[in-house]
């Protein structure tokens, strides 16, 4: 029970992130953004972080795991959660915060099949629940040939690549480690490498302008601080599969606020299409838990040559992604 009441914590701040995030980038870029937010939510976590640096990991460390299990952890979700929200933020600029939430949550149904690479092999409900999501995101964005879905969508489903990644992290190394410093990691690797970036790229807004937006980027507080946080002491004690089940809701929390806190549109198509990508997502997550595959299995070549091609396909439809997205 305080695993899901994490969780519904977090998704109910991402959830209300999109609207914000979308009336953030009328004054600022998405590298300004998403830096800002990443340092308010740093500062947040660190005080916190250091008063409670010696707490003791859920799982006890064994001589196999480095005491800076943290720290390297944290730093390899910290990328994934840059490059993720950098991504989403140069689509959501160009597209409703509503859509946007729920391309986003088809991440969900992409942890199971990145588990799968890994050695993990998914359940049919599993396969029914992307196949779900895939229906409904063409008719939330009316199809490739559209308007709707082009160059931000793609960049869009491309972050959703590296939110699952983040997923998987924190599931792996969530139980091994201190939650409060492997969140002050993550939140810091990314304002260090999205801050510096911008800042060479010339994208870090003027004084005056970073006071106007205080409101927004201070969300970021609850945003990184607060919901992460929530989400790395969820993944304590259940698995990165089971935690993606409360994620959906964040797409609905995200496009109830846009339709009445910024006036978006959703047509009879759209709301169709959200509602199927919300169903598969629930689907993926009411199977039973994936089976790590050992070298026992009787298909273990079988399984070893899918789990390299959809490793591959993964690489090669994300990259196809951003050169679209991006080019």
């Amino acid at each position: 029970m305080r695993a899901l009441m994490f969780l519904l914590c977090a998704a109910l701040i991402w959830g209300f992130s999109y609207p914000i995030g979308k009336a953030a980038l009328v004054h600022l870029t998405p590298w300004a953004y998403a830096g800002l937010r990443f340092m308010f939510g740093t500062l947040s976590l660190l005080p916190i972080a250091l008063r409670r640096r010696r707490q003791p990991a859920p799982l006890a460390y064994s001589g196999n795991v480095s005491p800076w299990l943290w720290l390297w952890g944290g730093c390899l979700g910290g990328v994934c959660l840059s490059i993720g929200a950098i991504l989403q933020l140069y689509g959501m600029s160009k597209m409703p915060a509503s859509q946007v939430g729920f391309i986003t949550t088809l991440y969900v149904s992409m942890v199971p099949i990145l588990a799968f690479v890994i050695g993990y092999i998914p359940r049919l409900l599993i396969i029914i629940g992307l196949s779900l999501g895939l229906v409904g995101l063409y008719l939330l964005t009316g199809g490739v040939d559209s308007g709707s879905f082009g160059k931000s969508a793609a960049l869009v489903l491309a972050a959703d690549v590296f939110w699952a990644l983040q997923v998987i992290l924190t599931g792996r190394f969530a139980a091994k480690v201190n939650t409060w410093l492997f969140s002050l990691a993550q939140a810091m690797t990314s304002t260090i490498l999205v801050l510096t970036l911008a800042h060479f790229t010339g994208n870090l807004p003027t004084l005056s302008v970073f006071f106007q937006t205080l409101p927004f980027t201070m969300w970021g507080i609850l945003s990184v601080g607060v919901a992460y946080t929530c989400q790395t002491l969820a993944q304590r004690d259940i698995s990165s599969t089971s935690a993606a089940l409360i994620f959906p809701l964040q797409s609905v929390i995200g496009a109830t606020a846009g339709v009445f806190l910024m006036g978006e549109y959703m047509n009879g198509r759209m709301v169709a299409g959200a509602a199927v990508i919300f169903i598969g997502c629930l689907v993926a997550q009411f199977a039973r838990e994936s089976a790590q595959v050992t070298p026992e299995h009787k298909y273990w070549r079988i399984i070893g040559v899918l789990r390299w091609t959809v490793g591959g396909l993964i690489v090669v439809g994300t990259a196809g992604a951003l050169v679209w997205g991006l080019v």
